[in-house]
């Protein structure tokens, strides 16, 4: 920060201080040199080169540049100054006892500083360059450059075209180069997945030949064991109970148990009918009930072995 606002104060100020030092330190020098009498040519030199520090510092420092019209009127200037400061000082050692010799002497001095001073200003005023002569400089500059950028511009559009065409090309190669590749490797993959499939297919096929036979086995299997349920059925039916051949056994036994047994009843029967009626003949109707209550229990003892030769 510092820098920068030294740089701005040197680049506003410097020219102006440096221009006021220079020339007010010659004035001083032609003022002090002339009455201490000094040598000719170091109170003519002194100056002179006061005026080329100025010029040189002008033209080699940046902070003190300035336009080349302003620096040599600034050296036109610093001449006629030191030249008048050396007449003052002339016309003051005139009005002692100075020779005419000294007083000629000293305007030789200011003309020289003057000469000096209108010579570096002619020589800045030659380095100035004519705006319109810049102007045509700057015009055929810019036709120059304009038919540069032009050639460059058609140099680009060519390289341009070419750099289009090529990757065109390369782009269009590529493209088929990327198909065939896609094609071989889309025919790489359907050997593969046929190969897969193959190889897959064949566990599958085993696996269904093998539940072909036992589906085979498992119906002869099934048809054997139905052949077998159909027989045993067959043998069941024609295969008859105990019971019934009990009951066939035992049939004529028990019809000819149940004759003997109607046959020997038949008496009791017979009897107890006339029981009955000699009971009613005698008018004796407890008896006759008792005689009906005994004549029942037989006949309740007899009816339970009936229905008892009815089971069997």
């Amino acid at each position: 920060m510092a820098d920068s606002e030294a740089r701005y104060l040197i680049r506003d100020y410097g020219p102006m201080v440096l221009f006021a030092t220079i020339t007010i330190g010659g004035m001083i020098f032609i003022w002090s040199s002339k009455l201490m009498e000094l040598s000719l040519p170091i109170v003519t030199g002194i100056p002179l080169v006061l005026m080329a520090i100025y010029f040189i510092v002008s033209l080699a420092f940046a902070g003190f540049r300035l336009h080349n019209e302003q620096a040599g009127d600034n050296l036109y200037y610093m001449g006629f100054l030191f030249t008048l400061s050396s007449l003052g000082v002339s016309l003051y050692l005139f009005a002692g006892e100075t020779s005419i010799e000294t007083i000629v002497r000293n305007f030789g001095i200011a003309v020289t500083s003057t000469i000096a001073g209108v010579t570096l200003r002619i020589l800045f005023n030659q380095m100035r360059r004519d705006p319109i002569d810049i102007e045509r400089s700057v015009r055929h500059e810019l036709a120059e450059m304009t038919r540069r950028v032009r050639t460059e511009l058609d140099s680009s559009s060519r390289e341009f075209s070419h750099y289009r065409r090529v990757s065109n090309q390369m782009l269009s190669e590529g493209f088929e180069e990327i198909a065939r590749q896609a094609e071989r490797n889309g025919q790489e993959i359907n050997k593969i997945l046929e190969m897969l499939a193959k190889q897959a297919v064949t566990p599958i096929n085993d696996a269904a030949a093998q539940l072909t036979t036992t589906t085979s086995q498992l119906s002869e299997i099934i048809g054997t064991f139905g052949a077998a349920v159909e027989n045993v059925g067959k043998k069941l039916e024609e295969i008859r109970s105990p019971e019934d051949v009990v009951r066939a056994e035992l049939a004529p036994a028990i019809t000819a148990i149940k004759e003997m047994s109607e046959a020997q009843l038949q008496p009791l029967r017979n009897i107890e009918v006339a029981l009955g009626r000699m009971a009613e003949a005698m008018g004796q109707t407890p008896s006759r009930a008792a005689g009906d209550d005994r004549g029942v229990a037989p006949t309740g003892e007899a009816v339970p072995r009936k229905r008892w030769w009815h089971l069997w």
